[in-house]
This record gives structure tokens, sequence and C-alpha cells, in this order.
């Protein structure tokens, strides 16, 4: 499975994403600044998309999900509420999905402008 250095193209914009996401979870989500690194460290680990669901993302299906009738690809287009994400699937055009669907799914291609 890709890293997530691999998918920014270094560790060091890994960290600057997983500081920057850690900041976020002590902003909107009222994490206490001593565990919010530590979450996303955790999350990054095991490809946690609560965590990793950033616009502009591919997800793939994981193979273990072939026969659950979801569509291979995912283009994360943007955000309807905090639990569900529009997504364009290549298939039907545009969906709306719950972002625990995304567990099906694995963090593909990073689109980063």
């Amino acid at each position: 499975m890709t890293t997530l250095a691999e998918l920014l193209g270094s560790q060091t914009e890994a960290n600057r994403w997983m500081e920057s996401r850690a900041r976020g979870l002590v902003l909107w989500n009222r994490v206490a600044p001593q565990d919010a690194f530590a979450l996303v460290e955790a999350a990054v680990a095991d490809h946690d998309p609560t965590i990793l669901a950033e616009l502009g993302q591919v997800w793939t299906r994981r193979a273990e999900a072939a026969d659950s009738g979801l569509p291979a690809v995912l283009y994360l287009t943007h955000w309807l509420d905090r639990d569900h994400l529009v997504v364009a699937d290549g298939a039907t055009g545009s969906a709306v999905i719950p972002l625990p669907t995304l567990h099906a799914y694995q963090l593909d291609y990073w689109h980063q402008p």
C-alpha cells in the first residue's frame, strides 16, 4: 500500500499535512493538543479515511470489497456535510456517499495543487 509520503512526494510534505490535520482536530473537534498528532499518525498508519479523506483524492476499491457492488474508483469532489462526500465514480457520474463507505477503499492518488 502506498505511504502518505509517497502520495505527497516526500516525508516532509507528509509531516506538514499531518501537522495541519492535527491542528484542525484541535480547533474543530476539540481534541487535546497532546493527543492530536498521535491520533493523526495512527489514522495514517491504519489508512483511516475519517482522517485521510480530502478533496481531490482518488480512492480505489480494496480487493476484499470486489463483490460489494461498489464502484471501482471514487474521486472526491466536495463535502456535502461532515459525514458525507460527493464523489465522481466514472460510471454514474456524481453520487453522495457516507464517509464510512471509504473504508472499502484505499487512497490511491492525491492531486495536490
